[in-house]
């Protein structure tokens, strides 16, 4: 489930007035407050070499920060919102074939998209047969045709677990109600072939860190789940938080595992690109990663915890963007982020800032900016104003995630003056779609998610929502 929160403007505000980015910038933490922009200095910017399936754990290691550590600097790959051909490299990787998607004039390339996560994804009981979950997927992603969309975010991995067959993860319980259960078929394959003869654009959205979902016990995980023996033995690739299990970001077997699966999807897949969300730590408690920092310490670390831990997690998606890029030209790699700058920087550990301005890290950038005109904190044009105004690298997009799932409910984190606000409007997406497409940098929009504006039998205010929306889009 995509976490909601609250976008600090303050923060962002500081934050674009920093200094345009360049190749050869990187950024140091900013000790003095943590609430500020990273500051800068210069460095050399050696140029990343491409990666060998024997060399990830090296390689995650090596993305491990250090006493002292120099950022690559690696050109991001000039990316649209859908990818039209990509000649396979080798006669055995996938081809991207999809259709050129067809935008409204004035708009062009703009990224449409919608995140089917894996609420959606989730058969009933026993699983569906092939032939019905063809024909499901067949009739959604005519919907997603008609309504004018053109890019979708497919939950292939929610935990450590997959809905494709895989040499790394068990197949996920959402496909027939039990973890590692065969459903006979190879379900994103289906996915990825409709899409592609619909003109829509597929990236595989997963979640590197966590393992199991609230309320399963550890016995209701396949055998040959990776995470098991880790869990069994208490090792330091997993850890707890709270009775959930989460793998240890700050593990360098943990990374290389991570990118192994990357390069098995795009190896194996004709995915436009991969996409992650907003789940790095878990926790801020300082036994969480107590192991690695103690050891980085003693080899003449200086770095205060929280400094640490952003460096580890930019180089975390340093690696993986390397991984995304070495395994398919033109692949990219985006990151969702929450849209409260200050919650990521302070809670998750991510420096979205920095990945915004110096290539290397991030593609896209989709900001869950889910807050309503009247929401009292964070209003969504100023929101999304703040977002426009944070410096980016020449080939960064920024596309905004709207809150399609408040359509028609309250909204129970806006205070009494705006909690109504999405039960008393059916106009409240599209105006934010026209807003956003005036802001510099913009590049699109994604819904969350599927079931809010395209499942069956919804509310009239969401009906009336989804066709003024669509009066933009055709």
């Amino acid at each position: 489930m995509k976490r909601i929160a609250a976008l600090c403007l303050t923060f962002l505000l500081l934050a674009s007035c920093s200094v345009a980015a360049d190749p050869t910038i990187t950024a140091a933490p900013n000790t003095a407050s943590l609430t500020e922009p990273s500051i800068y200095w210069i460095t050399t910017a050696p140029e990343a070499t491409a990666s060998q399936e024997n060399t990830f754990a090296s390689e995650a290691a090596s993305s491990l920060p250090q006493a002292e550590t120099s950022q690559a600097a690696v050109r991001t790959a000039e990316t649209g919102a859908t990818v039209t051909t990509e000649k396979s490299q080798t006669a055995n990787k996938p081809t991207v074939t999809t259709k050129k998607a067809t935008v409204t004039p004035g708009v062009k390339n703009e990224i449409r998209a919608v995140w089917l996560s894996y609420f959606d994804l989730k058969s009933p009981a026993g699983g569906l047969s092939e032939q019905a979950w063809r024909k499901k997927y067949a009739a959604l992603f005519d919907k997603y045709k008609r309504y004018g969309l053109n890019t979708l975010f497919i939950h292939v991995r929610p935990y450590t677990d997959a809905i494709y067959p895989s040499a790394l993860y068990p197949w996920s319980d959402i496909l027939t109600g039990t973890q590692g259960k065969n459903p006979g078929y190879d379900p994103l394959k289906i996915l990825c072939s409709l899409a592609s003869e619909r003109g829509l654009a597929v990236h595989a959205w997963l979640n590197p860190f966590r393992i199991l979902p609230d309320n399963t016990e550890l016995s209701e995980l396949a055998k040959n789940n990776p995470a098991l023996p880790h869990i069994e033995a208490k090792d330091q690739w997993v850890r707890e938080v709270s009775g959930r299990y989460y793998w240890n970001p700050a593990y360098t077997e943990s990374q290389a595992l991570v990118f192994k699966g990357v390069r098995e999807l795009l190896e194996n897949y004709p995915l436009v690109g991969i996409h992650i969300d907003d789940y790095f730590y878990p926790t801020q408690a300082a036994s969480f990663d107590a192991a690695q920092y103690n050891a980085y310490k003693e080899n003449g670390g200086a770095l205060p915890l929280g400094d640490w831990r952003r460096e580890v997690i930019s180089q975390f998606v340093s690696g993986l963007y390397r991984t995304v890029h070495n395994a398919r030209s033109g692949a990219v790699l985006s990151i969702s982020p929450a849209g409260d700058m200050k919650s990521n920087y302070n809670r998750e550990y991510a420096d979205i800032a920095r990945w915004m301005r110096e290539a290397g890290y991030a593609d896209w950038i989709v900001p869950q900016v889910y807050f309503g005109f009247k929401h009292p904190k964070f209003p969504f044009e100023a929101t999304a104003h703040s977002w426009a105004q944070l410096p980016k690298h020449t080939d960064l997009r920024l596309v905004y995630g709207l809150a399609a799932y408040k359509v028609g409910a309250d909204d129970k984190y806006a205070g009494e003056t705006a909690r109504g606000e999405w039960k008393e409007n059916s106009d409240i997406i599209a105006r934010q779609v026209k807003i956003i497409r005036g802001l510099k940098g913009c590049a699109g929009f994604a819904l969350y998610s599927s079931a809010a504006f395209f499942n069956n039998n919804l509310s009239d205010t969401a009906e009336k929502e989804r066709d003024n929306l669509q009066l933009l889009l055709n």
